[in-house]
């Protein structure tokens, strides 16, 4: 997983977005095409948060 609040100038075509309130999400198509579920969990950590993305599939989960 990459995180990167600067996109002007990039590309980012070979993305889809998914968007949930105020968060726009870009995810690998691949990944798209694999996952029947994307889950984004937080965590609080001593030193700020942990984003994680869980992605599933039909027989079973990924960790990514």
């Amino acid at each position: 997983m990459s995180v990167d609040t600067y996109l002007k100038g990039k590309d980012i075509s070979s993305y889809s977005k998914i968007s949930h309130e105020d968060i726009t999400i870009l995810v690998a198509k691949p990944l798209m095409q694999r996952a029947n579920l994307i889950e984004l969990v937080t965590k609080k950590k001593l030193l700020g948060q942990k984003l994680t993305a869980r992605a599933h599939n039909n027989s079973s989960a990924c960790r990514t």
